[in-house]
Order: C-alpha cells, then sequence, then structure tokens
C-alpha cells in the first residue's frame, strides 16, 4: 500500500539514516521540479485537440507544462517543441528549470525552445523578412492617439478611453476598418457603443494606424498577425509541439500566432494556466478562434505550495467557480493543500499613510 501513488503524494518510506540525510539536504532547486502524483496523469495523456489545465495558485501548472515539454520532445527523436510564457523573467526562470529537469540528456533540451512570446515572435519575423520588428513604443501610441483626438475633438471621446479601446479591441483585433470595427465584439468593457458612436471615433484609430506606418513602426498583435497569416498558409510549421505557461493571459492575436506556428498534430498545442490570475486580457472566445479545449481541460486540485490557511483566505476573493467566454469552468472549490501553516493576519488600514 505505500507504494500507492495516492499514498506516495502523502509521504515517502526512508529506508536508512542516509537516505534520509540525503532527502532532507536535496537542493531545493530539484523539489521546485517535483511532479506530485495527481499531476502526472495530465503529463502522461494523448489528447486529440487542444488541451488546458488550470489550477489555484500553488497548484503546479508550470511543472506539469515543463514535464509535458520534456515529455513530448523525448517520445520522439524529431519532436521540436516551444515552451512559452509572456515576460523574458519568466522564460529564463522556465528554462533553469528545465536543465533541472532534463538534466544533461543530449538529446532533450536541443530541441526544446524555451523563450517569451515576443522573443519567438522576432525570431521568426527574423527569419521571414531579414530585419528584426520595429515595435511602437507604448508612449508613442498614446501621443499618437492624443494628437488625433485634438484633429478630430467632435467625437466626444475621452484619451483614457481611447487608450484602453486601442489595447483590448482595436489592436488586439488588428481592426482596420470601420466596417470590421462595428462587428468586433468588445467583451469585457464596461461601456457599451453603439454605431453611431463607432463611427465617430474610428477616425482617429485610423490616424494613428497611418502615422506608425508612415514611422515604418507597428506593434506586437499586428507583428503576431502577420506570422500567423504566413505560417497559417503552408504546412512547413516551426514547431511540433507548443506548451503555453501562464496562458490566461493571452490575447486574441497571440492565441492566433501560436495555433498557425504548431503543427496539425491533435496534442500540438498545451495551455496551463487560471482565470482567476487573468490580468492583462480582456476575455474572449477561443473556441471562435479554432482553439477548442472543451472536453480536454482539467482543474488540478492538489496545492502542495501554499498553506491550507493562506489558500483558504485568498479563495475568500473569488468565487468557486469561474467561467470562460466558451462556457468552460473552472471550478476552485475541492482544492486540498498538503500541509498547515499559521493563519495569515489581516489588518485593515484607514489610509495609505497608515498602511
Amino acid at each position: 500500500p505505500f507504494t500507492h501513488p495516492d499514498a506516495q503524494r502523502r509521504f515517502r518510506v526512508i529506508e536508512n539514516v542516509e537516505e534520509l540525510r540525503l532527502a532532507l539536504d536535496y537542493p531545493w532547486d530539484k523539489w521546485t521540479v517535483f511532479l506530485h502524483p495527481s499531476q502526472r496523469a495530465v503529463v502522461e495523456r494523448s489528447f486529440n485537440g487542444p488541451a488546458r489545465i488550470a489550477g489555484t495558485a500553488g497548484t503546479g501548472k508550470t511543472v506539469v507544462a515543463l514535464h509535458r515539454a520534456v515529455r513530448l520532445a523525448a517520445q520522439s527523436p524529431s519532436s521540436r517543441v516551444l515552451l512559452t510564457t509572456f515576460s523574458e523573467p519568466l522564460a529564463r526562470a522556465l528554462a533553469q528549470k528545465l536543465e533541472l529537469l532534463a538534466g544533461p540528456s543530449p538529446g532533450v533540451v536541443p530541441r526544446i525552445t524555451v523563450a517569451a512570446l515576443t522573443r519567438v515572435a522576432t525570431e521568426l519575423h527574423e527569419l521571414r523578412t531579414g530585419r528584426r520588428p520595429g515595435i511602437a513604443s507604448d508612449d508613442l501610441v498614446q501621443s499618437l492617439l492624443a494628437k488625433a483626438l485634438e484633429a478630430h475633438a467632435e467625437s466626444g471621446a475621452t484619451l483614457r478611453f481611447l487608450l484602453q479601446e486601442w489595447r483590448h479591441v482595436i489592436d488586439p483585433w488588428q481592426i482596420d476598418s470601420l466596417e470590421a470595427y462595428a462587428e468586433v465584439p468588445r467583451l469585457g468593457r464596461k461601456n457599451r457603443m453603439g454605431a453611431k458612436q463607432r463611427e465617430r471615433i474610428w477616425p482617429i484609430f485610423a490616424d494613428v494606424k497611418t502615422n506608425l506606418a508612415a514611422r515604418g513602426l507597428t506593434t506586437w498583435p499586428a507583428i503576431y498577425r502577420q506570422l500567423g497569416s504566413l505560417y497559417g498558409a503552408t504546412d512547413r510549421k516551426p514547431f511540433d509541439h507548443v506548451v503555453i505557461d501562464e496562458a490566461q493571459d493571452l490575447g486574441v492575436s497571440e492565441l492566433r500566432f501560436l495555433a498557425a506556428i504548431s503543427s496539425e498534430a491533435p496534442d500540438a498545442l498545451f495551455f496551463a494556466g487560471d482565470l482567476g490570475q487573468r490580468i492583462f486580457q480582456q476575455p474572449f472566445s477561443w473556441k471562435s478562434l479554432g482553439v477548442d479545449v472543451r472536453g480536454r481541460s482539467q482543474t488540478l486540485k492538489v496545492n502542495y505550495r501554499t498553506s491550507h490557511q493562506i489558500r483558504e483566505a485568498a479563495d475568500r476573493l473569488l468565487p468557486d467557480t469561474v467561467r470562460d467566454i466558451d462556457g468552460m469552468a473552472e471550478e476552485r472549490a475541492g482544492t486540498v493543500s498538503v500541509f498547515n501553516g499559521p493563519p495569515p493576519a489581516i489588518q485593515l488600514a484607514g489610509d495609505t499613510e497608515e498602511e
């Protein structure tokens, strides 16, 4: 019975004092890539389409993504695997853990590309065009919006509204005409807009696009769209499998891009994320973009990084169930922590200075 996975998730039998000493002295960085038995089935499962795992912070989504990437690379000597996330610091952390996990094996790590999304797009853009993309800064976009607003003061819009509309609707969806703007969904946007209002403010966005093009500059969503169109039209893909960590913050253009650069294999796309931790993106339908994870989504329920007391306090901030636009539900209730700790102290401050 001690060898049963359900028992091993709680303890391990130590045969002698020396083995106990080695276990206690084991470097912490090795423990950070430890695969809990409850996660192994997800890593080893074969999917017949895009798959997604969810779970609260501390349930091991990143560890599962790492093990999944290694398994996909190891299952075939010709597999090309991309392990990606949003920022360079996160990508570097993934690369370090990958080396710990895969060890010195010469056949696995070299076939796994670990990189932030922007670096992947930069390298593929250079490969296809021979040059690096010129990305407009946020400050420049804001100044161009302000200038265009002055020229179209009759629109009645505010700069703050225009900036948010650009970031969450115009640029992510790569809207290039009034007709497209009239049809695009604005899920998650608090301000409802009628056809007349969109007609009044569209010239502002059109001016910004014209000014960017005149400067030879573009945006990351435009690069993702360009590359997505190029690779979507060919059978020669850069990667056989793509594993995405922190997938809750994928935008429209990023999702289309990732689907285009991965193969047609059933298990080409694997996402790890938590809707409860979404920070940057407005909600949208994955299914409408051809990435349907229904029936291939699982929520991790064993939390081995966060104590029962801290998790219980944090869980009060979100509902038991978080749903996406496609109706997929992530059940946060029922998660268990494998250890206890002191309850968190909660203090209320009257103002910022007191806090």
